[in-house]
């Protein structure tokens, strides 16, 4: 299965283990670790471990953590991950872009990308996604890519010392189907 995807601006593929000084230095930004939860300061050992870990995920199907590197730049911007939950044939999304590189189209860009995948190669019926209910900006990538609002968790993450509601996200197959065919589909679909 080929996992090398391009868009206009962007490469998406694989790691590779000397990409973890660059996630390390994107992740260890207190605003990211706050909306995502990942442990601040973000050191080096905690992207080479996850690195490691990826071959195998990938191996057995049950997940697809990519880097997303901008051509022009030739640098990692961000991160976009598709978990298979082979047992009710859907995928969800996750990804991150480094604080830096925000409010340019390129999560839009990328989590298109991997829709297209996830229904195209994959043959998932749904792809899904949660997002804080405050995150407006990740909410529009969502929306962007065709995903529609489901439903609201309410209090349903701890996140510094408060809880946080979380919004639910979703595509069907059929409807990413029909949506390109009637041409109503936002870019990259």
């Amino acid at each position: 299965m080929r996992l090398n995807f391009e868009t206009e601006r962007l490469i998406i593929q694989p790691f590779k283990n000397d990409d973890a000084y660059r996630i390390k230095e994107l992740a260890n930004d207190e605003i990211l670790a706050n909306i995502l939860g990942l442990p601040y300061p973000y050191k080096l050992e905690h992207a080479q471990e996850w690195i490691l870990t990826q071959p195998d995920v990938i191996a057995a199907g049950s997940e697809y953590p990519l880097k997303v590197v901008h051509k022009q730049w030739n640098e990692i911007i961000g991160t976009v991950t598709l978990r298979i939950d082979k047992k009710n044939n859907k995928g969800e999304l996750g990804y991150w872009i480094g604080t830096d590189y925000w409010g340019n189209g390129f999560a839009t860009e990328f989590v298109s990308k991997m829709i297209e995948f996830g229904f195209n190669e994959l043959n998932v019926n749904k792809i899904c996604a949660s997002v804080l209910s405050k995150n407006k900006a990740s909410k529009k990538v969502l929306e962007k890519s065709g995903l529609l609002k489901e439903g609201t968790l309410k209090q349903n993450r701890f996140l510094l010392n408060k809880y946080e509601d979380v919004d639910l996200y979703g595509l069907l197959k059929v409807e990413y189907i029909s949506k390109k065919i009637l041409g109503i589909a936002t870019k990259g679909i």
